[in-house]
């Protein structure tokens, strides 16, 4: 489970561009699972929302203002 910071990769060094590629990669294969949101969101975004006993998958909305569940997701 992980969530980024940013979806930005800024001009660096091959090390710290590969770096900064792979925790957004890791991020998107978790659905930025996390106890908390992401800070930096876009709509139609997933979270997989674990700081309940149950996760649930959230998506932002199309005005980028909440999130709504989408599908619980019971224990993984």
């Amino acid at each position: 489970m992980a969530q980024t910071s940013s979806y930005v990769i800024e001009n660096d060094a091959g090390l710290a561009v590969r770096q900064r590629i792979n925790e957004v990669l890791a991020a998107l294969q978790s659905c930025n699972a996390g106890a908390t949101a992401p800070v930096h969101t876009r709509p139609g975004m997933l979270w997989l929302d674990t700081g309940a006993a149950v996760p649930v998958l959230k998506i932002r909305n199309s005005t980028d203002d909440a999130w709504e569940e989408f599908l619980d997701g019971g224990t993984y």
